[in-house]
This record gives structure tokens, sequence and C-alpha cells, in this order.
């Protein structure tokens, strides 16, 4: 029975996964599923997109880089339960100049997706490694229902700990993460997982958000591609968050350090 934070931190370093139930209200799960639904990239777009668009990518409707568009859908996932756990498997304790009561990982990527074709197994961490040391943790906030029907995920339960890139075809341990609008899923990058055909022909619309230790490289450029008018309506842990005390600096005059604290927290020059 999972009832306490420990209790779901715990899950993700045994299992590699955890789910919480009801995690967001139904009016904002609607709002961003509106959006979803309503997003439509440019023909032009779409053209550099598919040119550019890597293997994992191509398996169903993808809408990249919210951040530029909606830079407060991070709060889904840094604050609450959510927070809480993410904030036990990603900080650094040597990061001091951040108060603990903070996040100091980032994000790395968040995206909307509604996928169609079935997934091959990978992991999303790059690097298989054994151990209890977590780097990188995926969520998946669920807009609409996911079922194995309409082509939900399939985890390896404590593949995490494996050491090893996920092997092809199927597997007798997998399990079929069914959820329903406002759940989030939290799993160990490591884990490996996949998806099932969307063979209902039924869109599954879900935020994906993955989040890093500091030190780890950004799927994109966020200090950069956040407009000012943006960042000043950011609060602090967002800021946090999308890497403005971490960015890599232009030169010694900006900043000599990997890292600053709250008390330093600018746009790139």
């Amino acid at each position: 029975m999972i009832n306490t934070l420990n209790d779901y931190v715990n899950a993700v370093r045994e299992n590699g996964y955890v789910v919480i139930k009801d995690a967001i209200a139904q009016e904002l799960v609607a709002d961003l599923l509106d959006f979803a639904n309503s997003f439509e990239y440019s023909e032009q777009e779409r053209e550099v997109l598919t040119a550019n668009q890597q293997r994992l990518n191509g398996y169903g409707a993808t809408i990249y880089n919210i951040p530029a568009k909606k830079p407060e859908v991070v709060r889904h996932f840094i604050r609450g339960l959510c927070g809480d756990i993410l904030r036990a498997l990603l900080n650094d304790k040597y990061y001091r100049s951040i108060p603990e009561d903070l996040p100091n990982y980032i994000l790395r990527s968040v995206l909307l997706r509604s996928s169609v074709g079935a997934m091959p197994y990978h992991i999303d961490s790059f690097i298989p490694y054994p151990g209890d040391y977590t780097s990188v943790v995926q969520t998946v906030l669920f807009l609409e229902e996911s079922k194995r029907d309409n082509g939900c995920t399939l985890l390896i339960p404590r593949s995490h700990l494996s050491g090893a890139y996920a092997p092809q075809g199927d597997n007798p341990m997998a399990i079929a993460l069914e959820a329903e609008p406002g759940d989030i899923a939290i799993w160990d990058s490591r884990i490996w997982h996949a998806t099932l055909e969307n063979t209902a022909h039924r869109s599954r619309w879900a935020l994906v958000g993955t989040f890093v230790r500091w030190y780890i490289k950004q799927g994109f450029d966020y200090p950069r591609a956040i407009s000012e008018e943006m960042f000043n309506g950011l609060d602090i842990d967002e800021k946090i968050v999308y890497g403005f005390c971490s960015y890599t600096p232009t030169d010694e005059f900006e900043r000599t350090e990997l890292k600053s604290g709250i008390d330093h927290i600018t746009r790139p020059r």
C-alpha cells in the first residue's frame, strides 16, 4: 500500500515507477487537452520537424518545446506530491546555494504526445547503469485515458537496475500502465519501456516531462527560448527548473561558476 512520500519514492527506487492517482484537477487537464487539440504547426514547420525527427519521436502526434508556448506547464510536475518525489530523487544535496525545500534539478524536455504506432523498448537515460543513484526521471500527466487498446505504455519493473540497454521483442515481465485523465506516472528513465499499438485509433494525449540533475544537458535552451515577459511571470521554483541558475555562460564575465543561487537568477545575455 502506497501512502506516504517515502512509499512513493521507494517505489521508484525499487520497482522503477509509481503512479499518483487523480494528481491534477480535471479543469487543468481539460485546459491542456484543449491546447493539445487546437495547436497546429504551420506546413513549413511540419516539414522541418519531419526532416529532423528522431526515430522514437515518429510514433504519433507530438508538440515540442511546450515551455516556449505555455511556460506554466511545469507547475503540474514540480509542486505537490509529484514535486516532492522529484526533489527526493533528483536534488543534489551538495547544491547548497538553493534552499532544500526548492528544486535544484532542471527540465530536460516537456512535450505533448498522442502515440499511434507501437514504440519499441528503450531507455531515456541514454546511459544504462546499476545502482540507486537516479539522474533522469520521466513524469507523464495523462490528459485522456490510456488503455491497452489505444497504445498504453509497457514497463519492465526493476529493469532500471539492470545496467543494460533494453532488449527488443516481447517480454513476459512487462506490465501495461493503464491510466485515467489526471493521473501522473513517474519512472526512473533507465527503466525499459515501450508502447502498444493504438489499435482503437483513439487519441491518448499526455504531457510528458523529463527532469534531470542540474548538470545534465537540456533538450532545448529554455533560458533563451523563454521570453523576458514570460521570465518575469515565473516563480522562483520554475526559474530554477528551467535552468536559469545553471545555464552555460557566454564567458567569464557573465558567470564563472557552473551554478548559482536564487539571489542571482537572471536571463542569459
